[in-house]
């Protein structure tokens, strides 16, 4: 039963980094327009940004933030790190709303310098890849040999599994024309790997 708990609990906290990345992805070839003078799509970096203020923030961190503690009680080697990844949830929870906030208000007609909308996200793109990277190399495989079954069983029964609003089975409004567009940069990387 643990390995099944955790090995399902685990794949869902990689799926969600593999589908955060894609995210970032599409977020840095807008920058990359905004940085070269082009036009980039505002609506689909705000989209990104809310789901990530949405989903990440407020369903995919919380549940980290469980596996944190129970390391943390488990293993004194990790206090540090844990520490560290928790604050940084908070920062990037923060940045985030700052993002959201900022292109909200250049959809809306206000004036915001390029330069500050592509810093602000380069700065939330670099910190939330290095996050992941850490969560990747470090904290997946350490919970991975130090928690229990019933650690993993008590944190997936703590915060229920939950429906991804954009990249589950079941689209969001919300996030229907976001999903469109990964749909299509997917189908543009099959056909530049063929």
């Amino acid at each position: 039963m643990r390995e099944v708990t955790m090995q399902y609990t685990i794949m869902l906290w990689h799926a969600d980094h593999v589908n955060f990345a894609r995210l970032l992805n599409l977020l840095e070839g807008e920058l990359d327009l905004l940085r070269d003078a082009g036009s980039p799509h505002y609506q689909l970096m705000l989209d990104i940004m809310y789901y990530m203020t949405h989903y990440s923030d407020v369903l995919h961190h919380p549940k980290e933030d469980l596996v944190f503690a129970r390391l943390n009680a488990r293993d004194e080697n990790v206090g540090r790190m844990v520490r560290e990844l928790t604050i940084q949830h908070t920062q990037l929870g923060e940045m985030g709303a700052a993002m959201v906030h900022a292109l909200d208000d250049v959809i809306n007609g206000s004036i915001t310098s390029r330069q500050r909308i592509e810093a602000m996200a380069r700065e939330y793109v670099s910190a939330l890849r290095a996050h992941m990277r850490t969560e990747e190399t470090e904290i997946m495989p350490r919970a991975a040999q130090v928690l229990s079954e019933s650690d993993w069983t008590e944190i997936d029964a703590a915060i229920a599994n939950f429906a991804d609003p954009l990249f589950g089975s079941e689209v969001q409004e919300r996030y229907a024309g976001l999903r469109e567009q990964i749909n299509r940069q997917a189908q543009a990387d099959r056909a530049t790997a063929r």
